[in-house]
Protein backbone atom coordinates (compact mmCIF):
# COMPACT_ATOMS: atom_id res chain seq x y z
CA UNK A 1 0.00 0.00 0.00
CA UNK A 2 3.01 2.56 0.69
CA UNK A 3 4.54 1.62 -2.09
CA UNK A 4 1.55 2.03 -4.30
CA UNK A 5 0.92 5.29 -2.89
CA UNK A 6 4.38 7.08 -3.31
CA UNK A 7 4.21 5.39 -6.98
CA UNK A 8 0.83 7.19 -7.50
CA UNK A 9 2.77 10.61 -5.72
CA UNK A 10 5.63 10.14 -7.59
CA UNK A 11 5.47 12.75 -10.52
CA UNK A 12 3.47 14.84 -9.19
CA UNK A 13 5.76 15.46 -6.36
CA UNK A 14 8.85 15.52 -8.37
CA UNK A 15 7.02 18.36 -11.15
CA UNK A 16 5.41 20.73 -7.86
CA UNK A 17 9.11 20.18 -6.09
CA UNK A 18 10.83 21.62 -9.21
CA UNK A 19 8.26 23.81 -10.19
CA UNK A 20 8.76 25.48 -6.96
CA UNK A 21 12.39 25.43 -6.41
CA UNK A 22 13.01 26.80 -9.64
CA UNK A 23 10.27 29.80 -8.65
CA UNK A 24 12.00 30.38 -6.01
CA UNK A 25 15.33 30.78 -7.57
CA UNK A 26 13.36 33.18 -10.08
CA UNK A 27 12.49 35.30 -7.35
CA UNK A 28 15.48 35.50 -5.02
CA UNK A 29 18.83 36.16 -6.67
CA UNK A 30 16.68 39.03 -8.65
CA UNK A 31 16.35 41.38 -5.72
CA UNK A 32 18.71 43.98 -6.79
CA UNK A 33 17.62 43.87 -10.83
CA UNK A 34 14.17 43.88 -9.51
CA UNK A 35 14.67 47.02 -7.75
CA UNK A 36 16.63 48.70 -10.33
CA UNK A 37 13.26 48.60 -12.44
CA UNK A 38 10.51 49.42 -10.17
CA UNK A 39 12.97 52.94 -9.35
CA UNK A 40 13.34 53.60 -12.66
CA UNK A 41 9.54 53.24 -12.85
CA UNK A 42 8.51 55.04 -9.68
CA UNK A 43 11.14 57.83 -10.73
CA UNK A 44 8.93 58.58 -14.03
CA UNK A 45 7.71 62.61 -14.22
CA UNK A 46 4.30 61.22 -15.83
CA UNK A 47 4.11 57.95 -13.75
CA UNK A 48 0.23 56.67 -14.71
CA UNK A 49 -1.95 56.68 -10.96
CA UNK A 50 -3.04 52.88 -11.38
CA UNK A 51 1.01 51.83 -11.39
CA UNK A 52 1.82 54.64 -8.89
CA UNK A 53 -1.03 52.88 -6.18
CA UNK A 54 0.09 49.61 -6.79
CA UNK A 55 3.76 50.13 -6.84
CA UNK A 56 4.38 53.19 -3.86
CA UNK A 57 7.10 55.15 -3.96
CA UNK A 58 7.73 53.66 -0.15
CA UNK A 59 7.17 49.91 -0.89
CA UNK A 60 10.08 50.27 -3.17
CA UNK A 61 12.40 51.49 -0.91
CA UNK A 62 11.46 48.77 1.60
CA UNK A 63 12.09 46.49 -0.75
CA UNK A 64 15.81 47.25 -0.80
CA UNK A 65 16.06 45.39 3.15
CA UNK A 66 16.08 41.83 1.95
CA UNK A 67 14.06 40.17 5.00
CA UNK A 68 10.87 42.36 3.50
CA UNK A 69 11.95 41.72 -0.09
CA UNK A 70 12.17 37.56 0.37
CA UNK A 71 9.03 37.73 2.81
CA UNK A 72 6.86 39.63 0.67
CA UNK A 73 7.71 38.48 -2.63
CA UNK A 74 8.56 34.76 -1.83
CA UNK A 75 6.02 34.19 1.07
CA UNK A 76 3.90 36.97 0.60
CA UNK A 77 3.07 36.86 -2.92
CA UNK A 78 5.08 33.92 -5.10
CA UNK A 79 4.79 30.60 -2.88
CA UNK A 80 1.71 32.06 -1.01
CA UNK A 81 -0.15 32.37 -4.47
CA UNK A 82 0.00 28.90 -5.33
CA UNK A 83 0.22 26.95 -1.57
CA UNK A 84 -3.72 26.08 -2.24
CA UNK A 85 -3.12 25.09 -5.95
CA UNK A 86 -0.77 23.07 -5.26
CA UNK A 87 -2.56 21.29 -2.39
CA UNK A 88 -5.33 20.70 -4.87
CA UNK A 89 -3.36 18.75 -7.23
CA UNK A 90 -1.88 16.54 -4.62
CA UNK A 91 -5.73 15.83 -3.29
CA UNK A 92 -7.91 15.86 -5.42
CA UNK A 93 -6.71 12.21 -7.39
CA UNK A 94 -6.41 10.45 -4.09
CA UNK A 95 -9.45 7.95 -3.56
CA UNK A 96 -11.46 9.44 -6.90
CA UNK A 97 -8.78 8.02 -9.28
CA UNK A 98 -9.26 4.35 -7.41
CA UNK A 99 -12.86 4.87 -7.69
CA UNK A 100 -12.88 6.04 -11.11
CA UNK A 101 -10.04 3.75 -12.50
CA UNK A 102 -12.08 0.50 -10.67
CA UNK A 103 -9.27 -0.48 -8.28
CA UNK A 104 -10.79 0.59 -5.21
CA UNK A 105 -12.89 -2.48 -4.72
CA UNK A 106 -9.29 -4.32 -5.34
CA UNK A 107 -8.07 -2.16 -2.57
CA UNK A 108 -10.85 -2.89 -0.07
CA UNK A 109 -10.59 -6.84 -1.54
CA UNK A 110 -6.65 -6.75 0.01
CA UNK A 111 -6.73 -4.69 3.26
CA UNK A 112 -9.74 -3.21 6.12
CA UNK A 113 -11.23 0.24 4.92
CA UNK A 114 -9.45 1.92 7.82
CA UNK A 115 -5.82 0.96 6.59
CA UNK A 116 -7.01 2.18 2.86
CA UNK A 117 -8.05 5.60 4.24
CA UNK A 118 -5.30 6.21 6.90
CA UNK A 119 -2.21 5.00 4.64
CA UNK A 120 -3.11 7.48 1.58
CA UNK A 121 -4.12 10.10 3.55
CA UNK A 122 -1.03 10.25 5.90
CA UNK A 123 1.24 9.47 3.00
CA UNK A 124 -0.47 12.32 0.45
CA UNK A 125 0.04 14.85 4.09
CA UNK A 126 3.88 13.55 4.31
CA UNK A 127 4.26 14.14 1.28
CA UNK A 128 2.90 18.02 1.40
CA UNK A 129 4.62 18.44 4.48
CA UNK A 130 7.71 17.87 3.53
CA UNK A 131 7.11 19.92 -0.06
CA UNK A 132 5.98 22.60 2.43
CA UNK A 133 8.41 22.99 4.27
CA UNK A 134 11.84 23.28 1.53
CA UNK A 135 9.66 25.83 0.20
CA UNK A 136 9.42 27.73 3.45
CA UNK A 137 13.01 26.86 4.49
CA UNK A 138 14.58 28.06 1.28
CA UNK A 139 14.45 31.74 1.97
CA UNK A 140 16.70 30.77 5.25
CA UNK A 141 19.25 28.49 3.60
CA UNK A 142 19.44 30.62 0.75
CA UNK A 143 20.15 33.75 3.13
CA UNK A 144 23.02 31.95 4.80
CA UNK A 145 25.08 30.89 2.04
CA UNK A 146 24.67 34.24 0.09
CA UNK A 147 25.22 36.10 3.41
CA UNK A 148 21.95 37.76 2.96
CA UNK A 149 20.40 39.81 6.53
CA UNK A 150 17.30 37.77 6.93
CA UNK A 151 15.33 38.06 10.27
CA UNK A 152 15.02 34.51 10.82
CA UNK A 153 12.48 35.39 13.43
CA UNK A 154 10.06 35.33 11.35
CA UNK A 155 10.83 32.34 9.49
CA UNK A 156 8.55 30.11 11.51
CA UNK A 157 5.64 31.83 11.25
CA UNK A 158 5.65 32.15 7.77
CA UNK A 159 6.53 28.21 7.68
CA UNK A 160 3.67 27.32 9.97
CA UNK A 161 1.20 29.81 7.91
CA UNK A 162 2.16 28.42 4.54
CA UNK A 163 2.03 25.27 6.23
CA UNK A 164 -1.47 25.18 7.66
CA UNK A 165 -2.99 26.96 4.86
CA UNK A 166 -1.57 23.96 2.78
CA UNK A 167 -3.09 21.36 4.69
CA UNK A 168 -6.78 22.81 4.91
CA UNK A 169 -7.38 22.85 1.63
CA UNK A 170 -5.56 19.36 1.20
CA UNK A 171 -8.05 18.08 3.87
CA UNK A 172 -11.46 20.08 1.93
CA UNK A 173 -10.09 18.75 -1.54
CA UNK A 174 -9.39 14.73 -0.49
CA UNK A 175 -13.05 15.08 0.86
CA UNK A 176 -14.40 15.65 -2.25
CA UNK A 177 -12.19 13.09 -3.68
CA UNK A 178 -13.81 10.82 -1.26
CA UNK A 179 -17.51 11.90 -2.19
CA UNK A 180 -17.22 12.36 -5.68
CA UNK A 181 -16.76 8.96 -8.11
CA UNK A 182 -14.66 10.61 -11.01
CA UNK A 183 -11.10 13.17 -10.73
CA UNK A 184 -13.33 16.05 -12.25
CA UNK A 185 -15.04 16.84 -9.80
CA UNK A 186 -13.35 17.22 -6.78
CA UNK A 187 -10.79 19.51 -8.25
CA UNK A 188 -13.92 21.91 -9.41
CA UNK A 189 -15.70 22.01 -7.14
CA UNK A 190 -12.40 23.18 -4.36
CA UNK A 191 -11.28 25.50 -7.80
CA UNK A 192 -14.32 27.28 -7.02
CA UNK A 193 -15.08 27.62 -3.57
CA UNK A 194 -11.01 28.81 -3.68
CA UNK A 195 -12.52 31.33 -5.76
CA UNK A 196 -15.46 32.14 -3.98
CA UNK A 197 -14.03 32.40 -0.53
CA UNK A 198 -11.42 34.47 -2.03
CA UNK A 199 -13.82 37.49 -3.70
CA UNK A 200 -16.23 36.93 -0.76
CA UNK A 201 -13.48 37.53 1.98
CA UNK A 202 -13.18 41.04 0.03
CA UNK A 203 -16.18 42.47 1.89
CA UNK A 204 -15.03 43.08 5.85
CA UNK A 205 -17.03 41.28 8.07
CA UNK A 206 -16.51 37.89 5.60
CA UNK A 207 -12.64 38.78 5.43
CA UNK A 208 -11.87 35.49 7.58
CA UNK A 209 -13.48 33.57 5.05
CA UNK A 210 -10.05 34.70 2.46
CA UNK A 211 -7.18 32.18 3.46
CA UNK A 212 -5.01 34.06 1.28
CA UNK A 213 -5.01 36.67 3.40
CA UNK A 214 -3.96 33.87 5.93
CA UNK A 215 -1.28 32.40 3.80
CA UNK A 216 0.38 35.55 2.65
CA UNK A 217 0.95 36.24 5.68
CA UNK A 218 -0.62 39.75 5.95
CA UNK A 219 -0.56 39.93 9.90
CA UNK A 220 3.26 38.61 9.87
CA UNK A 221 4.38 41.22 7.60
CA UNK A 222 2.25 44.11 9.37
CA UNK A 223 2.40 42.99 13.21
CA UNK A 224 6.17 40.81 13.46
CA UNK A 225 3.41 37.74 14.47
CA UNK A 226 1.65 34.57 13.89
CA UNK A 227 -1.95 34.75 13.61
CA UNK A 228 -2.83 32.27 16.03
CA UNK A 229 -6.20 33.08 16.92
CA UNK A 230 -6.83 31.63 12.75
CA UNK A 231 -3.88 29.40 12.91
CA UNK A 232 -5.67 27.51 15.38
CA UNK A 233 -9.31 27.91 13.87
CA UNK A 234 -8.00 26.24 10.70
CA UNK A 235 -6.37 23.72 12.47
CA UNK A 236 -9.83 23.26 14.20
CA UNK A 237 -11.89 23.00 10.73
CA UNK A 238 -8.60 20.72 9.58
CA UNK A 239 -9.16 17.91 12.30
CA UNK A 240 -12.96 17.97 11.51
CA UNK A 241 -12.51 17.58 7.76
CA UNK A 242 -9.73 14.81 8.24
CA UNK A 243 -13.04 12.85 10.56
CA UNK A 244 -15.63 13.60 8.43
CA UNK A 245 -13.96 12.37 5.16
CA UNK A 246 -13.51 9.28 7.35
CA UNK A 247 -16.79 8.61 8.17
CA UNK A 248 -18.18 8.86 4.77
CA UNK A 249 -15.46 6.59 3.19
CA UNK A 250 -16.43 3.86 5.87
CA UNK A 251 -19.65 4.11 4.87
CA UNK A 252 -19.39 4.82 1.23
CA UNK A 253 -20.62 2.03 -1.38
CA UNK A 254 -18.00 1.16 -4.01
Amino acid sequence: MIHKELADMKLRSIVIFFLGAGLFFFVAPFHRLTLEMLNEYTQLENMPKLLERFVPKNFVERLSDWSFYIYTQWFGKNLGQFVPILAIIIAFPLFARETENGTMEFLLARSSRKKVFWSKSCIAIAVLTVEMLVFSLLPGIYSLLASKDLKYELLGAYTIHTLVGALFWFTLTMLFSVMYDDQVKPILTAVGILASSTVIGIFKPLRFMNTYSYILGSKIISTGKMDVIYTVSLLTVIAVILLSSYAIFLKKEF
